[in-house]
């Protein structure tokens, strides 16, 4: 069947998982709004940033690590409640602490930033909510061969979010006065996406495999059945429900009703190292330094201008989102998951040591090395490159891969330890950032260069898993033979068949 053929089959899913990723736009917009914001004259002047550039990089590094550390914890919120709660109530839970969070933010008065910081971690925790909960949704409600595409919606909307931020911004110094409405307003928009996270979370059915594992098979069937748009009686929605109980009912013979004792069995801790290591690698490839700072970098290669810097760094976000469109239409479909992420890894450490090596040989602060110089564009098609190899590996591919590795039954558990670690070198990275390159300039990229090479290397040896369903996982990491899960399916096919003629001849 053409790519096409299989997008208009499975249009119903699609659209949900559309719905559920919205929430990544404010995901985005939240981690992008920062860097632009911190760098605008009149949040200095609110907040008492113009004495000295160490107390500027202490703050705006505190202004964007404090929504990681809250993401860190925010992460960890799902594994606890969703024995109780599912997927969709669980981003309507995210939505509405965003909307705490983007109030606490608009409000702030000066020269006090507590109100500020408060509010980027009580922002933080909805974004760790819903990088755990959006991919695995989307996983869960996507056909195999659509999978890739439909997770990758996630960073599709991410970057759009991110886009969103820094042209409102760039807008807003351009064309308000560098008044405190300067910086409220972009601020302010957090709450109208919160809305809308709102919004979509009361439009989509709940996970099939959530419900599944909560013993609820014939909601499972019939949301299934909505999701593949077909009757819950054809033989493809029947063959899918039996292997997703397959797995369940194996699981639980094996492991006596234990959860997350599970993921640190043999069978289950190589997975969880495997999401692990591509969570560092994806954190210390250098994007966040960008992205978070994107003013402060270009005016490290020269454009120095307020404005200049803005331009630039939406500029970066059009590149980063043009480049994930790409990634969606042939990319994540046609090639496998190990290839790109290596193929991206070699690409940005290569682009980032020229990055370096071109700080160190033409400094912007001599003359003739600054904005507009051959060494100038140079720097910045270096940095617009980067983003475009992040964009068509590790950016999407990051959340899709830790997303479907793991078992149903401890999906929550491994994803939200997944996430976690992914916040955890978060806020590192974006502690360490301006501090580095304040201090070690041009160091800093090679640093990341060199990680990137490594993390080539690692993406070289990852489990491949595209093409697979999510219960095939079970079989590529060896936790059940083929022919046992063969057998499994057959026997849940069969117990359906049983169940539907006894209601028959009754």
């Amino acid at each position: 069947m053409s790519l096409v053929a299989t997008l208009r089959k499975h249009r119903v899913a699609i659209g949900v998982s559309a719905a559920v990723n919205v929430s990544a736009c404010l995901f985005g917009f939240d981690t992008g709004v920062a860097g632009g914001v911190v760098a605008l004259n009149s949040f200095k002047s609110t907040f008492h940033l113009t004495t000295s550039k160490s107390a500027y990089a202490d703050a705006s590094s505190n202004v964007v690590t404090l929504l990681n550390a809250g993401a860190f914890f925010g992460a960890l919120i799902p594994p606890l409640a969703s024995h109780y709660i599912g997927r969709k109530q669980l981003l309507t839970l995210a939505g509405i602490i965003f909307l705490i969070g983007g109030v606490l933010q608009t409000a702030a008065q000066g020269p006090s930033l507590g109100m500020i910081y408060a509010g980027r971690v009580v922002a933080g925790l909805a974004v760790g909510l819903i990088s755990n909960v959006a991919p695995v949704f989307a996983a869960e409600c996507a056909p195999k061969e659509l999978r890739g595409i439909m997770m990758s919606l996630f960073e599709m909307f991410l970057v759009s979010g991110g886009m969103l931020a820094y042209w409102t911004t760039y807008g807003c110094s351009k064309h308000l006065a560098p008044t405190s409405r300067q910086w409220r307003l972009p601020l302010s928009l957090q709450i109208i996406l919160s809305a809308l996270v709102l919004v979509s979370s009361l439009l989509v059915p709940e996970s099939p495999r959530w419900l599944a594992r909560q013993d609820r098979h014939q909601e499972a069937a019939s949301t299934l059945a909505y999701l593949r748009d077909a009757p819950v009686d054809d033989p493809a929605i029947v063959d899918e429900m039996a292997e997703i109980l397959a797995q369940i009912q194996e699981e639980v013979a094996t492991t006596k009703g234990r959860t997350l004792r599970e993921l640190f069995e043999a069978r289950n801790i190589v997975r969880l190292l495997w999401a692990l290591g591509v969570g560092l690698f994806a954190m210390w490839c250098g994007h966040n330094a960008i992205l978070y700072y994107g003013p402060s970098v270009f005016a490290q290669i020269g454009y120095t201008g307020q404005n200049a810097a803005l331009m630039a760094s939406g500029i970066f976000t059009c590149i980063k989102f043009a480049s994930t469109i790409l990634f969606l239409l042939g990319g994540v479909h046609f090639f496998s998951r190990k290839a790109l992420m290596a193929g991206g890894a070699f690409f940005m450490g290569a682009f980032l040591f020229g990055l370096g090596g071109l700080l160190a040989s033409h400094p912007p602060t001599e003359a003739g090395n600054g904005t507009g110089t051959p060494s100038g564009r140079g720097m910045m098609a270096l940095i617009y490159l980067f983003v475009v190899a992040y964009s068509l590996s590790l950016g999407p591919l990051q959340w899709v891969y830790i997303g479907e590795i793991f078992p149903t039954r401890i999906r929550d558990y491994g994803m939200a330890i997944s996430a976690a670690n992914i916040w955890l070198w978060n806020f590192v990275v974006s502690k360490i950032t301006p501090t580095a390159i304040l201090n070690i300039g041009w160091k800093t990229w090679m640093i990341f260069g060199t990680l990137n090479i490594c993390g080539c290397i690692f993406f070289t040896m990852l489990p491949e898993t595209k093409d697979l369903s999510l219960e095939q996982m079970d079989v590529l990491f060896g936790v059940v033979g083929e022919e046992t899960r063969r057998h499994d399916i057959e026997l849940n096919v069969q117990s359906k068949k049983d169940t539907s003629t006894n209601v028959l001849e009754s």
